[in-house]
């Protein structure tokens, strides 16, 4: 049988389905998400759907399956316009739950679930949303506060469920997690204490997901189809927090959600029905719940989750998945180089490795497809970028030269998503020249919920009515019409001349031949108010032989003040990506050089940098 490249699928639209609205010249039909995706696989009912650790869903049981999910729902009380919470680890119910509320009309709220344990009202009571769907890991962090933040329905998940019998209880061996997911796995105190307190909780009820799929299996009810609204609010996502301190919720609508879709019509992304997708990135990212879920699903793509989100074991989830498709943060790829060479073919099954999330420099570009050549990948690392208000996958590498390629961003997916460069007062910028990339993209999100200020700061309107988003990242727009994304606007320094120095700049400046593997460009505050540009890094095996060499390599060619060594860089909770805010915290146990002298330098409250001299073996390497 020949396979089916995805731009070839054929789609059967319902008799009632009409364009209702066109956004950039992407049409967008009247049509629910579920049954968007339904139009483009109801001809492909034996493709695998899902693959969960062995336990399949086929196209053509999968409405029958979301089916049962809505029918659960609506048993529990939940209607249309209701606001759900949900809080899953990446799994088949995740997505099975997402498809069900959408074909009811339900709005999807995901909040990562550090954000949900840590101010539980937020994101329920705030939020006007009574029923939480959470796993039962997550529940007792957040049990005590439940009643306090309105909550009056819980459904609590397991990873087990779906899991066929031979699999049954992979998950029980929490050896391999990292520490921070120990943390939550393993505090039998807290379950202990959950399940006492679930007893004495009479305005809340609890069901386990297995009873609402029970009770949906009894009910005959269709699943919803036909005409919606496309203008409704569907799910709430957010954002990392990392430049407020606070997530700010972002609301999509049914046509964006649609638009994606769309605009994708038509275009080659070599990739074939039936492909196998690794789905590490949690659906509380929209990266993860559109692009590499909802998109890859409409073009009768098998999607495999991976519940547990760890870059430490990301290259042997790929390995043992059989996956052609993967879509992760650079900082997994990175983790991977380390590991070095796994065996000749061990991603011979991988079609294409992309990266998002975060600018990364050609240096390490180059050694990530180093390390996916030397073990057996055909394809070379490909690039997304755009922040996720701005459509998800707002910028791709589908069509960049496999031969030359390294950081570039991407081509837009044109017409339905443009992209250009401006300056400060938005003029758009001549080729190769460097300024604000603004996006506008039919499948943005519409608003910052309850936030106008921060909407408008976002989103504008130009004198033709096209929507642009201002993505607050610096780029270039090249002469094939491919971006790069060189790093957020707010990563710079500014010295008491106010002077701007843009950190990735320096960051950029790093060669295969330099002593770190990977570095950060921050800029601390000493006690004084004085900014100082530092570099921290980890270094290569070798270079750990020669650390004063390396320290005044770095001082000295890259003009940064001083240096911190770790052993590796961690990964933000929340994100995946790269820790910024940790390293930003950083101000004690730098090394550098002052009157050709090794120094330890610490930058410490209500002073200037207090420099020390030290010996060589004095030189530690800190644990992140």
């Amino acid at each position: 049988m020949n396979k089916i490249k995805t731009m070839d699928l054929e789609r059967e639209l319902p008799e009632w389905a009409k364009v209702v609205k066109t956004v950039n010249t992407v049409d967008i039909y009247n049509m629910s998400l579920v049954d968007n995706i339904f139009s483009w696989t109801k001809n492909i009912p034996d493709v695998v759907a899902i693959d969960y650790f062995g336990s399949t869903i086929t196209y053509g049981e999968l409405p029958e399956k979301v089916r049962q999910y809505a029918n659960g729902f609506k048993a529990v009380g939940i209607e249309a316009g209701d606001v759900v919470t949900m809080c899953h680890a990446v799994s088949a119910e995740n997505l099975l739950s997402l498809l069900a509320l959408n074909a009811l009309g339900v709005i999807a709220n995901n909040p990562n679930f550090l954000f949900l344990r840590h101010d539980t009202k937020r994101y329920t009571l705030d939020k006007k949303s009574k029923t939480l769907i959470i796993l039962d890991y997550y529940l007792p962090f957040v049990i005590d506060d439940l009643e306090e933040a309105g909550v009056t329905t819980v459904i609590v998940t397991n990873l087990q469920d779906n899991l066929p019998r031979a699999n049954k209880y992979i998950f029980n061996d929490t050896s391999a997690l990292p520490k921070q997911l120990k943390k939550i796995f393993c505090d039998y105190d807290k379950q202990a204490h959950c399940r006492k307190k679930m007893q004495n909780m009479p305005t809340i009820k609890f069901y386990t997901l297995a009873q609402v799929l029970e009770m949906g299996a009894k009910m005959d009810d269709p699943l919803p189809t036909g005409p919606v609204d496309i203008e409704r609010d569907i799910s709430y996502s957010y954002t990392s927090g990392t430049t407020t301190g606070k997530p700010k919720c972002i609301v999509y609508k049914e046509a964006s959600a649609n638009a994606l879709i769309e605009l994708h019509i038509g275009i080659d992304t070599q990739d074939y029905v039936g492909d196998r997708i690794l789905q590490v990135i949690p659906y509380t990212h929209v990266t993860g719940e559109r692009f590499s879920g909802y998109l890859q699903m409409a073009k009768g793509k098998t999607i495999v989750p991976q519940p547990i989100y760890n870059k430490e074991s990301f290259a042997r989830d790929i390995i043992l998945s059989r996956c052609n498709w993967v879509t992760a943060a650079p900082s997994f790829y990175l983790e991977g180089v380390k590991k070095g060479f796994i065996a000749q073919d061990a991603f011979s099954d991988l079609d294409r490795a992309c990266a998002g999330g975060e600018a990364i420099t050609k240096a390490n570009v180059r050694q990530i497809d180093k390390w996916l050549k030397m073990n057996g990948c055909k394809h070379r690392l490909a690039i997304g970028g755009g922040a996720s208000e701005d459509g998800s996958s707002t910028l791709t590498s589908y069509s960049i030269n496999e031969e030359t390629k390294t950081n570039e961003t991407g081509h837009p997916i044109e017409p339905g998503i443009i992209a250009r460069i401006v300056d400060e007062e938005g003029k758009e910028l001549p080729i190769e020249t460097r300024g604000q990339l603004e996006i506008s993209s039919a499948a943005a999100a519409d608003r910052y919920l309850d936030n106008p200020e921060a909407t408008a700061k976002r989103w504008y309107f130009d004198e033709n009515g096209t929507k642009w988003g201002r993505t607050g990242d610096m780029a270039i727009k090249h002469q094939d019409g491919s971006y790069t994304i060189l790093g957020r606007l707010d990563d710079s320094c500014v010295d008491e001349n106010g002077d701007i120095t843009y950190l990735f700049d320096i960051e950029n400046q790093i060669t295969e031949d330099d002593p770190m593997s990977e570095w950060e460009i921050s800029s601390v505050t000493d006690g004084e108010g004085v900014n100082h540009i530092v570099a921290q890094v980890v270094l290569k095996t070798d270079a750990l032989k020669h650390k004063k060499r390396a320290i005044r390599q770095i001082v000295t060619e890259y003009d940064v003040e001083a240096v911190k060594i770790f052993d590796m860089f961690g990964s933000s909770e929340v994100t995946g990506k790269r820790d910024i805010q940790k390293l930003r915290s950083y101000k004690l146990g730098y090394y550098t050089y002052k009157r050709d002298e090794l120094c330890k330098v610490d930058y410490v409250n209500d002073h200037p940098p207090i420099y020390s001299l030290i010996d060589e073996d004095e030189i530690k390497i800190e644990e992140f």
